[in-house]
């Protein structure tokens, strides 16, 4: 880590950021109190040269002071999930463990941790109960101008509180489900229930479980100005919001195109969303021909 806030010595890495911290092994100077840091074993990289430290997340706490799991993979999409009860009170909460799964048939995945701060007290999230009593839900996209909306519904709102009108957010009709869309979102899912996978956690009261919610995506709605002449999406005016770790976040703007080498244009056109045309499939007979 060569930045200005991290420091690598005999001691394991430092965060000099940190008032607390002085030079290694030296005393707080305001308690005389001897400041202890916690040793991180690394191991050296052959191929590049550098140091890493490592630990087995199922056997040891981690040596950092901040985990760095989730950091390490990212950005994370967030999935904008609406949902409805069977009483018709509407939810919406942001995951950042979302993902699709499949294109044919599109399949989505929500993991969603259960919820409560205290062992006596955890908790499904509402967002899972909705989802199995109704059968269906709705994945909204979170574009930059929506962060702070999106943030006010991540708040611990009761099951009978409705968290559309807490973000002052409008809701709009599905056309297959019977979960709301959010009509500023300017790109949404409808999407069927499939199946829950759980998966246990090892904190106390079982805080650390999953539930692993897979859905099929049944009506898909874009925006029209976010769709460019060429049946591509404008990333730079969408401005898709990624979970990054801890608290941090970041705006998708620029992308790059790479296409794969020796690949067939039948397969490239459905890694591009559409359907092989005859040119695609003629370009391949041609050069299976050669």
């Amino acid at each position: 880590m060569n930045c200005s806030c991290w420091k690598i010595g005999d001691f394991g890495i430092l965060d000099t950021t940190d008032k607390r911290v002085q030079k290694c092994g030296s005393s707080d100077k305001k308690s005389s109190r001897k400041i202890k840091y916690k040793k991180i074993p690394r191991v050296h990289n052959h191929v590049k040269g550098d140091l890493f430290m490592h630990y087995s997340p199922q056997n040891e706490e981690c040596p950092m002071a901040l985990n760095p799991f989730k950091a390490c993979v990212a950005p994370r999409p967030i999935g904008w999930i609406s949902t409805v009860s069977r009483d018709g009170i509407h939810n919406l909460a942001p995951f950042s463990q979302f993902q699709n799964l499949s294109y044919d048939p599109p399949m989505v995945m929500i993991a969603i941790n259960q919820g409560g701060d205290e062992p006596d007290h955890i908790h499904r999230k509402d967002t899972v109960n909705n989802i199995e009593a109704t059968g269906c839900f709705v994945y909204n996209a979170v574009p930059y101008d929506l962060k702070e909306q999106m943030n006010i519904t991540a708040s611990g709102f009761a099951p009978e509180e409705d968290e559309f009108e807490k973000a002052g957010l409008h809701k709009a009709d599905s056309i297959r489900v019977a979960a709301k869309r959010v009509a500023e979102s300017p790109i949404q899912f409808e999407c069927e229930y499939m199946q829950t996978i759980r998966i246990p956690g090892t904190m106390a009261g079982g805080k650390g479980t999953v539930d692993l919610i897979i859905g099929k995506v049944v009506e898909i709605h874009v925006a029209d100005d976010i769709i460019l002449p060429n049946g591509k999406l404008d990333y730079k005016k969408l401005r898709l919001l990624g979970r990054v770790g801890y608290w941090d976040y970041g705006v998708m703007e620029d992308t790059f195109a790479m296409k794969v080498p020796g690949v067939s244009a039948a397969r490239m056109a459905a890694m591009e969303g559409r359907k092989p045309n005859e040119a695609d499939l003629e370009k391949d007979r041609r050069e299976n021909s050669l």
